[in-house]
């Protein structure tokens, strides 16, 4: 027999996940709560479908996370664990955090009688991430007390509008006690095969990334290619995936690049810049090259990412304003001057992100003390997501031992 697990089906930006009450799992271990996760999903599927559960076979589409009410004493109102869930694999990994599907985390608790919420209006709601212990306002628009999901907001990489969702990051840096500059420099090199020493800048805001620019590589047109040719680029994947194992260790992810290859694909993410310039979206439209300020192609999970992880594009972004950084070096305009918040246009694969960034460096050490970008998030489904009672008892089919 299937056992119902109360859920909810949510896309938060660009992504989708599914979202569970934090007391609708209290009564599980934490390996059931993984086991649940995992059947929900459909993960893991060698085939990279996921056709046995809600998720979409790609890194983006394969996400969950548990939410409510914040610890005491947190200045928070709600609380969540954000969840990376591999595709192929049976792994479940809390280390992160996700920007696109914290834009849904305040809509959810509002729907859920989480917060207390006026009838109509706005609310700003203060989230903390459990996982990186980063703290984030939303602002829920609201109507007959609930998330009003409508509106003319449009982001790139989702059809249709919807509701803005302003997320405020108030001091993002750090997530992993390391500061901006978790190696404390600005940019560090590494060994690429084939390519020599490549300069890298490795910045921690909203999630540890590492960026390198694509003509360092010797491939300066990977910074506007399409997922699908970057995906069938099985060279240029290998030095991607070098630079990020090599970052890992560096940040002390990982005690070596094999150990990162293995155990720690969610972060650091990776990701290609460039200066701005003209390129074709995924949808077949035109992104100008006076439209943004550089281009980015980030790698998740082993696969080029469709638009842009939110928290990957906190860290481009704030790289951009360091002056010095990789990033910073591609991208139009002048980097940051006293703390002055500095709006960066991203370019990606379905289309352009702007976040409005501040960095400061007037102590000697680089600090965001605050991002803000816009979102949108809609609820698919509610309902119960059905978990095989194998999974809860440990006998999945692709456990060891398993006779399923």
């Amino acid at each position: 027999m299937d056992r119902a697990v109360p859920a909810s089906f949510w896309r938060g930006g660009t992504s989708r996940a599914v979202l569970f009450r934090s007391d609708d799992l209290a009564g599980y271990r934490p390996e059931q709560i993984e086991a649940i996760i995992l059947a929900s999903l459909g993960s893991p599927d060698p085939d990279c479908r996921q056709i046995d559960g809600l998720g979409g076979g790609i890194s983006s589409l394969s996400k969950a996370a548990i939410v409510g009410t914040a610890p005491a004493g947190s200045g928070a109102e709600v609380a969540f664990r954000f969840a990376q869930v591999e595709v192929a694999e049976p792994r479940v990994d809390f280390t992160g955090n996700c920007g696109n599907i914290s834009a849904a985390i305040a809509p959810f608790a509002v729907n859920e009688g989480l917060v207390e919420a006026a009838s109509s209006g706005s609310a700003p709601i203060e989230v903390l991430s459990l996982n990186t212990g980063q703290r984030f306002v939303t602002r829920v628009p609201l109507r007959d007390g609930r998330y009003d999901p409508s509106g003319d907001f449009v982001i790139g990489g989702v059809p249709g509008s919807g509701a803005r969702l302003t997320l405020e990051y108030l001091e993002p840096d750090g997530s992993i006690g390391r500061g901006a500059l978790p190696t404390g420099r600005l940019r560090d090199r590494v060994d690429v095969p084939g390519c020599g020493a490549v300069p890298v800048s490795i910045v921690d805001v909203g999630n540890p990334a590492v960026f390198v620019a694509a003509a360092a590589l010797g491939a300066p047109e990977a910074a506007t290619a399409l997922p699908s040719a970057l995906d069938a680029s099985a060279a240029l994947r290998e030095c991607l995936e070098c630079i990020r194992c090599e970052a890992a260790v560096r940040i002390g992810l990982a005690d070596s690049p094999a150990e990162a290859a293995a155990r720690q694909r969610t972060v650091p993410k990776v990701a290609l810049v460039g200066a701005p310039a003209a390129y074709r979206t995924t949808s077949g439209g035109e992104v100008p090259a006076a439209d943004v300020d550089l281009v980015a192609r980030l790698i998740s999970m082993g696969r080029a990412h469709r638009t842009l992880a939110m928290t990957a594009a906190m860290a481009c972004a704030a790289a951009a304003a360091m002056d010095g950084s990789v990033v910073a070096e591609v991208a139009a305009g002048p980097a940051q001057a006293g703390g002055t918040p500095r709006v960066v246009r991203l370019g990606h694969p379905a289309g352009v992100l702007g976040l409005s960034v501040t960095a400061d460096c007037s102590s000697g050490t680089w600090r965001v003390p605050s991002l803000t970008m816009d979102r949108t998030a809609r609820e698919i489904m509610r309902g119960t997501v059905q978990v095989p009672q194998a999974y809860l008892d440990g006998e999945a089919w692709f456990l060891p031992g398993s006779s399923r």
